[in-house]
């Protein structure tokens, strides 16, 4: 969704095996094949496409995980096969997210490094390669020219931080050409709107290089950002423990909304009524009952994540299959932001060569 809004154009297959995301995708694009286990593709046998694009499970990279990095055998070892697509059907531009832990998780690369002094390979100890130096290394070996940043969702207004690497890679000498759009997804905020909430922090350096100092930089967010939720975290049918009283100025109507509001979101409120302003729709309930009392609301987490209400909690898969599938989605509001900004900075750097 994040990559269509900028690029355009239409899905014309999927590479999926989980059976939630599976439904999700059937429900929403039922004439589209799944051509199943990305490891046993042939390549050579599949349409050609424009853009390639897809997150590599994240699991061994992030740092709620057990960072077994990106080797075989692991699951985050699938880049591999998105590689050997990329190679093979040699696509106009490539999009490659994952979590910010791919900074610093370490790979294993087939190809020799070099040994000498301030090369790639000359480290005494810890990983040589990391996970994301692996990302690039490849798409290089292959001819492609990569640009990648970190961007958080609260960048461009979500009610969490959620920080994302994306890359983008194109033909060597041949950048992506099309009109980069500025909207496409609902809540898609305009430039000038998200200049407005981006403020770079201290040490920090835009153009998708490198990120000194990644705290304080929410201008307008004058309150504290959402974990990422789970069940344990919503108690009472609520999230926050700190709820706020109203004042006592407030007509009936507006402070039984306030109480109401403070209960289930207490500090994180001023985030909430961000993000509702940019998707133009209030936020559901952060809880809902379930079989032995209140449970997280997969609706609530949807609408966390930036997704129009009912793409994932509407398609019939269960609770489960539903907060997991969200759980390793993308919002695609903030992965418009962030290919949006790479293309429009090679262009400029093109224009200026």
């Amino acid at each position: 969704m994040g990559v269509q809004s900028v690029t355009g154009g239409r899905v014309s297959w999927v590479s999926d095996v989980e059976p939630g995301p599976c439904t999700i995708l059937d429900a929403h694009h039922p004439d589209i094949p799944n051509l199943g286990d990305v490891t046993a593709i042939d390549w050579k046998s599949v349409e050609p496409v424009d853009v390639i694009c897809g997150g590599s499970p994240c699991q061994d990279l992030s740092m709620a995980g057990r960072r077994a990095g990106m080797r075989p055998g692991t699951r985050s070892g699938l880049w591999e096969s998105m590689l050997a697509a990329i190679t093979t059907i040699r696509p106009r531009l490539v999009v490659w997210e994952n979590v910010r832990g791919a900074l610093s998780a370490d790979a294993f690369t087939l190809r020799d490094l070099e040994p000498g002094s301030g090369h790639l390979g000359d480290r005494p100890a810890g990983p040589s390669l990391r996970a994301l130096g692996r990302v690039l290394g490849d798409l290089a070996s292959i001819g492609y020219d990569a640009e990648w940043c970190c961007l958080r969702a609260s960048d461009v207004g979500a009610p969490h931080r959620r920080e994302r690497v994306f890359v983008v890679a194109h033909p060597q000498g041949q950048p992506w050409r099309s009109d980069i759009r500025e909207c496409g997804i609902a809540g898609d905020p305009d430039r000038a709107a998200r200049d407005e909430w981006r403020q770079p922090a201290a040490g920090e350096t835009q153009g998708g290089r490198a990120r000194a100092d990644a705290r304080g930089s929410d201008r307008a967010l004058m309150s504290h950002l959402l974990p990422t939720p789970t069940a344990r975290d919503v108690k009472d049918n609520r999230i926050a423990r700190n709820p706020k009283r109203p004042d006592d100025t407030d007509t009936l109507s507006r402070a039984l909304t306030i109480i109401k509001r403070d209960r289930w979101f207490g500090q994180y409120a001023p985030a909430i009524t961000r993000w509702e302003a940019v998707l133009g729709r209030e936020a559901p309930a952060p809880t809902e009952p379930g079989r032995t009392g209140q449970r997280l609301s997969a609706r609530f987490v949807e609408w966390m994540m930036g997704l129009p209400d009912g793409l994932v909690t509407d398609t019939g898969i269960s609770h489960s299959q539903q907060l997991r599938a969200l759980g390793n989605g993308a919002v695609p509001q903030q992965a418009a932001a962030a290919i949006r900004t790479m293309l429009t900075n090679t262009d400029a750097m093109e224009a200026a060569a």
